[in-house]
């Protein structure tokens, strides 16, 4: 068991865990033990691959039962540490009581919370009318778009890398978490009165895809738990971007005060 304790690090869309292979690197050298398992159908061998058939299967459910099985293994709660969609997983996880903490960064927002901004709102409709039933078929990505987007901050020859790496996604899953208005079934809800933990939420002060006024209200749900803060430069990607040490430094900070484990 390492000297800190275990972080499980949560991706997002049309990514893997290789987006935090530097965030893990400084947690390492901080006495971290970290996980950052690909979500199903998210390996690098779905690089620049067809999208599988079975990823249309896949919801919000089955990426959480997916993450649940990866804590399952684990022989304490870890902390988590999620990522766009990710930190929607994990807000889902810490109302299941299966954390010590969470990190929330640039996080999609759970089910009832509204809109930061005209554009958060556009980029859901939008997707709908480009794509029309995106919830039964798989996503492949767009490269364009992410540059645009979520990558605009990284330097060139990083957004290259980084488009290679990209995966398809399940449009179930993103029609749940973007489109949680239509959505009867409230796949992305979470119980906010059954998160107990301390949060972090961590927002760039010019993201497109979670404004900080998202990323806020977010924070917001967790009177008492959550702290916000807002990363002055940053997007949406983050990884790469070049206020990356600030962010990290954010988590390594918030992180060195918590509780050591039993």
């Amino acid at each position: 068991m390492s000297q800190r304790g275990d972080i499980l690090l949560l991706h997002g869309a049309f990514v893997g865990g290789w987006v935090f292979e530097r965030l893990r690197a400084q947690l390492s050298h901080l006495g971290w033990r970290t996980h950052a398992p690909d979500l199903p159908l998210h390996g690098p061998e779905q690089a620049g691959a067809s999208p599988d058939a079975d990823l249309a299967r896949h919801g919000l459910a089955e990426y959480r039962e997916a993450l649940e099985a990866e804590i399952a293994r684990l022989p304490q709660k870890p902390v988590l540490i999620g990522h766009s969609l990710g930190g929607l997983l994990a807000q889902q996880l810490a109302a299941r009581d299966l954390c010590r903490a969470a990190i929330l960064l640039a996080p999609v927002a759970p089910w009832g919370v509204l809109p930061g901004s005209l554009h958060e709102l556009g980029s859901g409709v939008s997707m709908l009318v480009q794509g029309g039933a995106i919830w039964r078929k798989p996503l492949p990505p767009d490269a364009a778009l992410a540059v645009q987007y979520s990558m605009d901050k990284l330097p060139p020859a990083l957004q290259r890398d980084a488009c290679t790496r990209l995966v398809p996604e399940s449009g179930r899953a993103i029609f749940e978490a973007m489109l949680w208005w239509l959505d009867w079934h409230a796949a992305s809800h979470v119980s906010f009165h059954r998160v107990r933990c301390p949060l972090l939420v961590l927002t760039g002060s010019d993201d497109q895809v979670t404004p900080a006024a998202t990323g806020r209200a977010i924070a917001g749900k967790y009177p008492g738990r959550a702290v916000f803060r807002e990363m002055p430069g940053m997007s949406h990607f983050l990884f790469g971007e070049p206020r990356e040490t600030a962010l990290f430094q954010a988590c390594a900070d918030w992180l060195a005060d918590l509780p050591p484990t039993e």
